[in-house]
């Protein structure tokens, strides 16, 4: 996935120079972040006094246990997006309202954790009737993003970022293997699906989820 914010990055930048070139007080930058959204990179354009561009790209993978339906996981959320961002700078100095695009393949993977018998649906399984069951959250792959933050015009400056991604309903899918066979097998598919629709009403009843809290830091060097 990786390829595509490379690809997008690629496609954007020669647009930077073109916006507000003539201003005397253009500026390109170049930054590092931390964020809620992973670790990444930001090519910025400060065309004029009161405006401003940034893309990025960011990544960040780690894993946790955790618990969904009672059934245990070991989860793994997989942060990569990238951002199109547009800062309007109202007095002219570090102070910006910002608005724009996260590229959003953000995801998290789950692995079910099969080291006793494990409840799916209206059944229980042993480990070796269950050969894997593994699941993924998704969101829609372009976002609305809405934020402010501060970001200084010296040539070293520090970064500060605060704001939503509105990423929409988590989309939950279920996928479990088993050796059973027949009728056995189709009531393994159905509990499955079942526990994914268990799932997904889960999620679906916490409306935060449908939103990304940005949170940013960084240093910027400017040219």
């Amino acid at each position: 996935m990786r390829r595509h914010l490379v690809r997008v990055v690629l496609a954007l930048t020669p647009l930077l120079p073109a916006v507000g070139a003539s201003s005397a007080h253009a500026q390109v930058g170049l930054a590092v972040r931390a964020s809620t959204l992973g670790i990444g990179g930001e090519l910025s354009f400060r065309a004029a006094r009161n405006l401003g561009i940034r893309l990025g790209g960011n990544y960040l993978q780690f894993s946790r246990d955790a618990t969904v339906e009672e059934i245990d996981y070991r989860i793994t959320p997989h942060l990569e997006n990238g951002t199109a961002i547009l800062d309007f700078h109202p007095f002219g100095g570090s102070f910006h309202l910002s608005g724009g695009l996260l590229l959003n393949y953000n995801e998290g993977r789950m692995v079910a954790t099969l080291n006793s018998n494990i409840e799916i649906g209206d059944s229980t399984y042993t480990p070796q009737q269950v050969g894997s069951l593994n699941g993924s959250v998704s969101f829609k792959k372009t976002a609305p993003y809405l934020g402010l933050g501060f970001a200084g015009r010296s040539r070293v400056a520090v970064l500060f970022d605060l704001g939503v991604g509105f990423t929409g309903r988590p989309v939950v899918e279920l996928i479990g293997q088993t050796n059973l066979t027949g009728n056995a097998k189709s009531a393994f598919d159905s509990n499955v699906a079942k526990e994914q629709q268990e799932a997904q009403d889960e999620i679906d009843g916490h409306k935060v989820l449908r939103y990304h809290p940005v949170v940013s830091f960084g240093l910027k060097v400017s040219f």
